[in-house]
């Protein structure tokens, strides 16, 4: 027992050590607070480890820290990205061929495109950057994130080699808050630059015709799909072989996730479980023990090749590992133990995992699943026995999942336990009846289909439940960013019920406070908020204007001008509002009803509920599309402490008064017509204080009739000869492409999100 104790301390500073490395401070705070708790620890608890074994786990955790930054990827000397002309920031695209080794299955994007990574080795310039003439070849080193069209990845595999025609580009910081930083995600994949293909080229077919565990994988998707069709065959091979092994629709993985059920969608544990309990029930008396633990170790490691190694299958397949070893020594195994070895040592191998957040997800919910089912059981033992089973797993995996799920997506499913009873059972039969089809369709493809054909039903059904909470009022909840000592507190609460009896007697109280914990800083800062952002989009290839979106809120009320496109609303709107604790729009108001504006507010409503529709340009007549009324002219919507007034319709102007804090802004949108300042009616134009608008040119004389402090560009790029007038006349001007989201508070200050993120 108490080496067992001494493995999970070791094992629990070696994470933390990993885990604190996102802030400095955290990092030297925590070892200063560790050194006299390992001091004092021992005297006031009777089951703490003794000081020795706090003093090494703490020089672990030390330790920890400083081998993550050497494990963190380093930019080469020849790295592709250091190639990259400054023209390609400016948005100006250059034709390059990169040459180099395909070192990733494709996948499809939500664009329809094939993404895949390549390792870069040649990089040929077309044409020269304007500055300097092109180069005709030089040698390159570094991953490359990839995208071409759809038909040009198909049948790629790692280790083709490949040439690629198209532009290179480097990945944007997150500009907005709440968003998602592309730069950070590919430098945690050891990438550094992107490139948008359109002509790729492989020069000797036959590398594509080799083996691959990818190919075997595609036979099995292949078998499932063609009896099954579209969605329900994916998602059969998605419960077995998990959602990154093939393409499962966007909308139908969408689903899954709002109602709380991704975990079917991952292979991790319970397909381990499922095949070791198979492989051993087989072989049991067939076998000897070194026949069976052979047997289950080789279809341990098929299992994890045929996924592609993601992190949370390879947590799953060492404990399914650590399970044989234990069969063929004949030793009892301690879970709790090896699971905190087993993600030890996968740390070890690749320290950046502690941020993958389905490792994450994957190792808290077996961590609940050890110690939270059985005191779970004890209280509802009043129920039958499988009914007891399905309310206790699930519950006790999301008891302790739900902490990071709310700091990292900020919102709480709210069906999540509900659907994941109702579905239990079906999601056992059709893993259970896809892992048989599975392993006969690599062998016998048309006896896996037919096989895969009898989980038609059961997959349907699932499907049916889940849409069924997604149409559901409330199906999910919005809590915006809790504080990193609100994750901690619960955390805290959570380790407090599982190590002391006394907590464990009053789990009710626990409860209860980590429910306010989340609650009370929510409601106490619903209730006075005032601020006013100008998100940031970048513009898209071809555009030299940025979309123009702004958020209104005010004490609760929340008001949404325009949405960008499709892509913007889904990855910078949506993850804003979200992060906002946001679940209504009160009002939304929109420029220009073209086709891209109404998906972008069709993509926002499948989560977001928007209470009334206004549009600049007029009534929507259309009874297929998002109903718009016409925003009246010099007419004011009236809200809490905010009053907006349209002033003009082409192009779109309109006018946001705050009496209170005697704050102005103006917000010109683009025109449809060519020359924007021609159609704007000064007469109907007074002083302001803050101009947005959205890049282009303003006339001298237009400057002078708003008169503003500020002024907010919502572009990279803005007319150059209008910033000198603006600056000309002594105003501070911003570009959301430049700055990041622009956000101003009651206090007068306006603050640049990616300044903020520099400091």
């Amino acid at each position: 027992m108490r080496n067992t104790q001494a493995a999970i301390v070791l094992c629990l500073a070696y994470i933390i050590g990993l885990l604190v490395t996102f802030n400095p401070w955290v990092r030297w705070g925590l070892i200063v607070v560790a050194i006299p708790m390992a001091w004092v620890l021992p005297r006031i608890w009777k089951k703490s480890p003794n000081w020795q074994l706090l003093a090494i786990a703490i020089a672990i955790a030390a330790s920890a820290t400083f081998y993550l930054e050497l494990r963190v990827p380093q930019l080469a000397a020849n790295d592709i990205s250091k190639y990259i002309p400054a023209t390609a920031e400016r948005g100006t695209a250059q034709f390059t061929i990169v040459q180099g080794t395909v070192d990733s299955y494709p996948h499809v994007t939500r664009n329809q495109n094939s993404q895949f990574w390549l390792n870069a080795t040649q990089l040929n310039e077309i044409q020269g950057d304007g500055v300097r003439p092109a180069d005709v070849s030089k040698v390159v080193s570094g991953r490359v994130y990839v995208t071409v069209p759809l038909q040009s990845g198909t049948g790629l595999q790692p280790g083709v080699e490949v040439s690629i025609t198209g532009t290179l580009y480097l990945p944007q910081a997150n500009a907005n808050p709440g968003g998602f930083s592309f730069r950070n995600y590919l430098s945690q994949s050891g990438g550094f630059a992107g490139m948008r293909g359109v002509q790729l080229r492989v020069p000797d077919e036959s590398q594509t015709q080799k083996w691959s565990w990818g190919k075997l994988r595609q036979r099995i998707a292949a078998a499932q799909v063609r009896w099954l069709d579209v969605p329900a065959g994916p998602l059969v091979t998605a419960m077995v072989l998990g959602a990154d092994a093939v393409d499962l629709p966007f909308d139908l993985r969408d689903r899954f996730v709002r109602v709380g059920l991704a975990h079917a969608l991952a292979a991790s544990g319970f397909q381990v479980s499922l095949i070791l309990n198979a492989i051993l029930t087989l072989t049991r008396k067939r076998l000897s023990v070194v026949g069976q633990f052979n047997s289950g170790v080789a279809a341990l490691l098929i299992f994890l090749c045929l996924t592609g190694f993601q992190p949370a299958v390879v947590r799953s397949v060492v404990m399914g590992m650590a399970v044989l070893i234990a069969l063929r020594t004949k030793r009892q195994i301690e879970p709790l133990s090896s699971l905190f070895m087993a993600g030890t040592l996968l740390l070890i191998v690749n320290p950046l995992w502690v941020w993958d957040i389905g490792f994450e997800l994957s190792f808290l919910a077996t961590l609940g699943l050890i110690v939270t089912v059985e005191p779970l059981q004890k209280k509802l033992d009043w129920l039958p026995p499988t009914i007891a089973d399905l309310v206790t797993v699930p519950l006790a995996a999301s008891i302790w999942t739900l902490p990071i799920q709310l700091y990292v997506f900020k919102v709480f499913p709210v069906f999540s336990l509900p659907a994941n009873i109702l579905t239990s059972p079906l999601i056992s039969i059709i893993s259970i009846g896809g892992a048989i089809g599975a392993s006969v369709g690599a062998i016998f493809p048309i006896a896996g289909s037919a096989i895969s054909w009898l989980l038609y039903l059961p997959s349907q059904l699932l499907i049916g439940i889940v849409d069924i909470f997604n149409y559901l009022p409330g199906a999910s909840l919005s809590v915006g960013q809790i504080g990193l000592w609100q994750l901690f507190g619960l955390y805290g609460i959570i380790l407090g019920v599982w190590v002391m009896p006394k907590w464990q007697k009053n789990w009710q109280s626990a409860a209860g406070i980590s429910i306010l914990l989340v609650i009370i800083p929510l409601a106490i800062w619903k209730t006075s908020e005032l601020q006013i952002t100008a998100l940031a989009s970048n513009n898209s290839p071809g555009e030299k204007l940025g979309h123009q979106i702004l958020v209104i809120e005010d004490r609760g009320q929340a008001i949404l001008v325009n949405t960008g496109n499709e892509s913007v609303a889904r990855f910078i709107v949506l993850p804003f509002l979200q992060q906002q604790a946001i679940d209504r729009i009160d009002t939304a108001i929109d420029f220009n009803r073209d086709l891209s504006a109404l998906n972008s507010w069709q993509t926002l409503t499948q989560t977001i509920q928007i209470q009334n529709f206004f549009s600049i340009g007029g009534e929507s007549s259309d009874p297929g599309t998002t109903k718009f009324q016409s925003l009246p002219v010099k007419k004011a919507l009236k809200f809490d402490r905010v009053e907006i007034t349209n002033v003009q319709i082409n192009p779109a102007i309109f006018r946001i008064d705050i009496p209170e804090f005697k704050q102005t802004w103006l917000v010109i949108g683009d025109s449809k017509v060519d020359k924007a300042q021609i159609a704007i009616d000064l007469d109907q134009i007074a002083p302001v204080h803050t101009l947005y608008w959205h890049g282009g040119k303003l006339t001298d004389r237009s400057i002078a009739k708003i008169n503003p402090k500020v002024a907010i560009a919502a572009t990279a790029n803005p007319d150059p000869e209008t910033v000198k007038l603006l600056e000309k006349n002594k105003v501070r001007v911003y570009y959301t492409g430049r700055d990041g989201a622009i956000q101003w508070t009651p206090s007068g200050e306006f603050k640049p999100y990616l300044e903020e993120e520099r400091l």
